[in-house]
């Protein structure tokens, strides 16, 4: 299946003002990639729109440049292998190759563990990150605690599905899978069908909040919020009434900064978050319903 043209923001950045660009960013609610090449001083900010418009938008907000990226310009080519492998407790391992026949040879080195593959694409979520990272622990951990039991999750802010895909390989019977990102929800599919999971995920575009108003999809055992800060502040209020008894929550997305108000919040709404992982300036944490 093919993909269309995009357009792609960049900006480059000392690393001394890389957290107070991340940070307008977030506020901003901007989704960016950042990297740093070799032998290169400055980090690199992007952010990929379908369109020219919405990619010149953050060029006068933000300054740098806008560049058009056609497909053969970003996808990987099938005889690249991508070393980047995050080992997830004793159960997964999560890798970024493309190619089948390297995933399958990650497989063979790693025969007692799942080993997932997520390349790196328009749509956030390979494990890379420390907030995807600190949410497949934790899913882990729930997953553990299950075992041999049926559950359901609700993935919030899915982007590449990587937790609703672990979730199901991982035992839970079924996940559903919302994301307001249409491209991010086109790779999330493709993802889910990469794994054979794509009959046990449900994937929703559309506003978290307003779903979870509604209480759209019933109740669930573990409910995972990869989110900013301020959309997690939102929701914890409506996450009680999502949740059965004793259900569990996921929550990342949020600087060390911002714990003490995501952390207040949650409390007051019933979900004291009680494990936390912090990794650099980034913050992942576990609660479950009272």
């Amino acid at each position: 299946m093919g993909v269309e043209t995009l357009f792609r923001w960049s900006k480059f950045v000392r690393e001394e003002r890389l957290e107070e660009w991340e940070a307008r960013l977030i506020m901003a609610e901007v989704v960016y990639s950042v990297e740093k090449q070799v032998n290169r001083k400055n980090w690199q900010i992007s952010s990929y729109s379908t369109n020219r418009v919405n990619a010149d938008e953050l060029r006068a907000l933000f300054g740098g440049g806008v560049t058009k990226v056609r497909p053969e310009d970003w996808q990987p080519s099938a005889g690249v292998e991508v070393r980047t492998r995050l080992k997830i407790r004793d159960v997964m391992v999560i890798t970024e190759v493309e190619n089948e026949a390297v995933w399958e040879s990650v497989r063979g080195e790693f025969p007692d563990r799942l080993v997932l593959s997520f390349p790196p694409q328009l749509a956030f979520g390979t494990g890379s990150h420390p907030t995807t990272a600190g949410c497949l622990r934790f899913l882990a951990d729930v997953a553990q605690e299950r075992e041999g039991s049926e559950w359901r999750l609700l993935d919030l802010g899915c982007g590449s599905a990587i937790l609703a895909v672990a979730a199901v390989l991982l035992g839970a019977k079924e996940a559903i899978a919302v994301e307001n990102d249409p491209l991010a929800i086109k790779y999330a599919r493709r993802n889910a069908e990469r794994h054979g999971v794509a009959g046990q995920i449900k994937f929703v575009e559309g506003d978290a909040i307003a779903l979870m108003d509604r209480c759209e999809f019933g109740r669930f055992e573990a409910v995972a919020a990869n989110l900013f800060s301020d959309l997690l502040i939102q929701l914890f209020p409506l996450l009680p009434r999502n949740l059965l008894e004793g259900g569990q929550i996921i929550v990342s997305g949020f600087l060390t900064s911002q714990t003490r108000s995501v952390t207040d919040r949650a409390e007051s709404s019933g979900l004291p978050l009680s494990e936390f992982q912090r990794r650099g300036k980034w913050v992942a944490a576990f609660g479950k319903k009272e």
